[in-house]
């Protein structure tokens, strides 16, 4: 028998207290990943509404799964977490850590505690399901990677945020034969999440979305667009989808409307008909129309469907890199 998982010790830093973040630390938390970001540019900044979202997920508890240290100003100067899925194929952990400028020593010890935090939640896996611990990093973060590889963790996939600007109008190419295309509804939503689960059974690290985290993560999210999104259906059940979502508080940060592409996904026998380069184009053309700057969406970059291609003719380019990280326990 496994002995149980035991989080490290937070370490008894001068200057600093350790707690577990509620709603009331949202807005200290938003101001230091605006710090991290200020110093080593991330992927994606986060804002306080987004931050009170993630904490209410009925599959992740703030109280044992995330960690924040807190100067006596009440200002987060170091945070580390974990959100792990587990389902009936297999479980996987995503593992996050971050220190504001000047707390870098913390960093071993915070990765630590998150993988030891997603560890023990992943003990709850099927007996003979898989196990995977996973912590993307942006690939020009040097120092940060380095922490993660010399805590043995191994680099397996990157992953590419592109972008694309809308400034140019265009005219989405005719629906391939055979489909219809309607606009995302929520009697349709139960046969999307199917149909998402369909679509990325054959793709590295992805696991089926229960009905209650697919709709807290998608069609219950504040982000999520449903106007800007679009169905495809064959004999009522959806077999493409195009998934838009928009962060005000990062768009504000950054300066910019971007309309994020989160989540495109084809069932493989409507692959290579133009289906999904269909839907993406008439999200683009709607999301130019309610005043977007730009359009974002992150992708596997090896993956088998060769998307990234998809998107290069769709006049996306790579804006940045992550690095995937991986442990199997």
């Amino acid at each position: 028998m496994h002995s149980p998982v035991i989080p490290p010790t937070p370490p008894s830093e001068p200057g600093l207290s350790w707690q577990h973040p509620t709603p009331d630390d949202a807005d200290a938390l938003a101001r230091h990943t605006i710090r991290v970001d200020r110093a080593e540019t991330l992927e994606h900044v986060v804002g306080a509404d987004f931050l009170r979202w993630m904490m209410d997920q009925h599959d992740f508890d703030p109280e044992t799964e995330w960690l924040i240290g807190v100067d006596p100003l009440g200002e987060v100067m170091a945070e580390a977490g974990a959100w792990t899925q587990i389902t009936h194929k297999g479980g996987r952990g995503f593992v996050w850590f971050e220190t504001s400028p000047g707390w870098e020593p913390l960093k071993p010890f915070l990765l630590s505690w998150g993988e030891a935090v997603s560890r023990r939640r992943l003990e709850a896996t099927p007996k003979g399901a898989s196990r995977t611990l996973r912590c993307p990093v942006e690939e020009h973060r040097n120092a940060h990677r380095a922490v993660v590889e010399e805590a043995g963790w191994t680099a397996e996939r990157s992953f590419v945020l592109m972008t694309r600007l809308l400034e140019s109008p265009f005219t989405p190419t005719p629906a391939p034969a055979g489909v219809e295309v309607v606009g995302w509804s929520a009697d349709l939503d139960d046969s999307v999440r199917l149909a998402n689960n369909a679509a990325f059974a054959d793709h590295w690290g992805s696991l089926p979305m229960e009905s209650e985290a697919w709709q807290d993560m998608y069609s219950r999210s504040d982000q999520f667009r449903p106007d800007l999104s679009y169905l495809a259906v064959d004999d009522g059940r959806v077999v493409s989808f195009c998934l838009i979502e928009i962060d005000e508080e990062n768009n504000h940060l950054r300066g910019v409307r971007e309309a994020y592409v989160n989540h495109v996904g084809t069932l493989r026998e409507y692959r290579g008909r133009g289906v999904a380069t269909h839907l993406i184009e008439r999200s683009l053309q709607a999301s130019a129309a309610v005043g977007m700057d730009r359009a974002a969406l992150d992708v596997d970059e090896t993956s088998h469907t060769n998307a990234t291609e998809v998107y290069r003719r769709l006049g996306f380019s790579v804006s940045l890199r992550s690095i995937h990280y991986v442990k199997h326990p």
